[in-house]
């Protein structure tokens, strides 16, 4: 499960849906690349002797640095999404975007300055999967879109509950029991 609910915590990973979204991606690649390595091999002999040359010396090259690429990039992919975290704490919102060498970004929110908390959940796959995206409206007319969490309805439900618990006087409805 993508949810990790302690009593005073929670870790929110993205859905596994975008990680099979990075994978057909690189499919997608290997794919195209097979294809070229294919075409060139059958028409080969079909090319005149100086372009017969050409397709040996570029464009095996090429192909080749093609797939390696496409798993460079996986790997990269598959790095970010195990480091892209939500946590949420009792006041705060923290959002984690972390990839080896190339970027870390974190953001801190107050819950406090959040003034309204909407779920996305368009599509078949997103009714069916299980996952949304939570649109988040501050104070100073900020949005802040986080996509692919899984759940969407249970973690705006642990948000409600921990901006509620800090003395407001209105009764939550809940839809989900959570920890």
């Amino acid at each position: 499960m993508n949810i990790w609910a302690e009593e005073n915590y929670t870790i929110v990973t993205k859905h596994f849906i975008y990680f099979l979204y990075l994978v057909a991606k690189f499919l997608f690649l290997l794919v195209i690349a097979g294809m070229l390595f294919a075409s060139l091999v059958i028409y080969k002999e079909d090319f005149a002797k100086d372009t017969s040359e050409i397709v040996k010396y570029v464009f095996f090259p090429v192909i080749f640095l093609l797939v390696n690429y496409g798993f460079i990039q996986l790997i990269l992919w598959i790095i970010r999404y195990y480091n892209n975290l939500v946590i949420i704490v009792r006041d705060k919102f923290i959002i984690i975007h972390s990839s080896l060498m190339l970027r870390e970004d974190l953001e801190i929110m107050d819950l406090g300055k959040v003034m309204k908390i909407d779920v996305v959940c368009h599509g078949i796959l997103a009714s069916i999967f299980w996952y949304g995206h939570l649109v988040m409206e501050q104070q100073k007319d900020e949005v802040r879109t986080i996509r692919f969490i899984p759940h969407p309805y249970k973690v705006c439900q642990i948000l409600r509950e921990n901006t509620t618990s800090t003395g407001r006087w209105w009764q939550e409805v809940r839809f989900f029991k959570t920890r």
